[in-house]
């Protein structure tokens, strides 16, 4: 009963606010954290094509000691269940009918905030990752050792999908990490302070994923001469 009341009003049986909304906001940043922090590292190791297929079976043979394939598998399963739940707790935030949509798009019209036109920008490139992602994932839960002749393959065939995807990931985990540091981290109490920092937050992040970016365009340049 208690249960049913907390969804109708908000309320506890204490009549004092739910604190499961406040929990499901933690989720869902710790959830996109740790998918941020995976994707630096994936990037980084696919980008190791550049200096040639040694350096990519090196860090394979690293990640996969005693060739161990599964551990690539496993790892995969983990970070597609992260990636579901993450999803599934950024939904509550999503606009829940036409109304809802018109309210919020005359919100950002009118108040022309860059945070408020970038949580639009996330909600379009994380609608695209729910599917795009999806399909990378779960092909690699189930592909065969990863190598990089497979890899260079598999590039080669659906070039465009994942060059889509990295556009994606790159503007949804850096609108991500910027909106996390504003959400989590305390900025300073002087509104001048808070703004310098808050640009300074914004040059770091959005160079370092600009500079990600730039690696793995070279790198799918490398796949696709191989």
């Amino acid at each position: 009963m208690s249960k049913t009341i907390e969804g109708f009003l908000g309320l506890g049986a204490n009549l004092q606010k739910s604190r499961t909304p406040a929990k499901q906001d933690f989720l869902q940043s710790a959830s996109g954290a740790l998918l941020a922090v995976f994707m630096l590292c994936h990037m980084i190791f696919t980008g190791t094509i550049i200096f040639g297929k040694e350096a990519f079976e090196a860090v394979v043979r690293v990640a996969e000691p005693g060739g161990i394939s599964l551990i690539t598998n496993i790892v995969a399963a983990f970070i597609f269940v992260v990636f579901v739940v993450h999803a599934f707790l950024a939904m509550r935030k999503f606009p829940a009918n036409f109304a809802a949509f018109k309210a919020y798009r005359a919100h950002k019209i009118r108040l022309k905030h860059c945070e408020t036109s970038m949580w639009w920008v996330q909600f379009l490139s994380g609608f695209a990752l729910f599917f795009v992602a999806s399909c990378h994932l779960l092909t690699i839960v189930f592909t065969e050792p990863v190598s990089a002749t497979l890899s260079a393959s598999r590039f080669a065939t659906l070039h465009i999908f994942y060059i889509v995807l990295l556009v994606a990931v790159v503007v949804h985990a850096s609108v991500g990490c910027y909106r996390l540091v504003l959400k989590w981290v305390s900025l300073g109490e002087v509104q001048k302070e808070r703004s310098q920092k808050r640009k300074r937050v914004k040059f770091v992040i959005f160079g370092v994923w600009a500079v990600l970016f730039v690696l793995s365009v070279v790198a799918d340049v490398v796949w696709l001469s191989l």
